[in-house]
């Protein structure tokens, strides 16, 4: 039998899960999932920093299964370090105030790793989390790995992690009054700015970015996707300087 998962069955875990977290640990109408504490005191593993000596840009969390090495710098020298099976390594420039964002999705990303990995087969894989950067030149391998339907149901678990459904709902309740939020489709996508702001202040609340945030909106059908006609006349009803 092929042992494999799908992405509305990881969704699906990943949301019981942070339910049941936030029951057990007594996370009351909470708008931000914390989720380092999610990994540690309740997936039960660690999460270590280190400086990574990788060579790629983009590349700032790591999974171990005890047998694959990671280059890190400790001391200005460069190591290779076995870390025990399960152990999540995370690059220390994701620590700058600036990377927030970056930071708890990468987390979020490698614990959602941690949950298909024992769903599936209980084997764990090591594996990189590795955010795209324009101009990187990146190995067929590398780019095989990034492309793959694993990093795919990984990142999408990570942004249910993130967000669930519920966190979510209250979020478009505080910043939308509950509604869906407007955006125009065609050949393209136009997001005029009164939604901009919407997702922003969204993606604020729950802390993470705003395209991982516009995403997930995508993802749980909350956004009201109109024809871009229409965008025309909603256009010309606009005041100059506010689009």
């Amino acid at each position: 039998m092929k042992k494999r998962t799908s992405v509305k069955e990881m969704n699906a875990i990943c949301t019981m899960l942070i339910e049941d977290f936030l029951k057990k640990f007594h996370y009351s109408n909470t708008r931000v999932i914390d989720i380092e504490t999610f990994v540690t005191d309740y997936l039960g593993t660690k999460i270590l920093y280190e400086d990574f000596a990788v060579g790629i840009q983009g590349r700032g969390g790591f999974i171990s299964d005890g047998i694959q090495a990671l280059p890190v710098l400790r001391d200005g020298m460069r190591q290779q370090v076995i870390f025990p099976e399960n152990i999540i390594v995370i690059d220390s420039i994701l620590t700058e105030p600036n990377e927030l964002a970056k930071l708890r999705f990468t987390i979020a990303h490698e614990a959602a790793h941690f949950i298909m990995n024992k769903h599936v087969d209980g084997d764990f894989t090591a594996a990189f989390h590795t955010e795209f950067t324009e101009g990187e030149c990146y190995t067929p391998q590398m780019l095989k790995e990034m492309l793959s339907l694993t990093e795919t149901i990984t990142n999408r678990a990570a942004a249910c992690l993130l967000m669930p459904d519920f966190i979510v709902d209250r979020a478009l309740k505080t910043y939308n009054e509950g509604n869906k939020v407007t955006i125009y489709s065609g050949s393209t996508i136009v997001i005029p700015n009164p939604s901009k702001i919407v997702i922003q202040r969204m993606a604020d609340s729950m802390g993470v970015s705003y395209s991982a945030c516009f995403y997930r909106l995508k993802e749980l059908a909350v956004l009201d996707e109109r024809p871009l006609e229409e965008y025309a006349a909603a256009f010309n009803s606009m005041e100059a300087g506010y689009v």
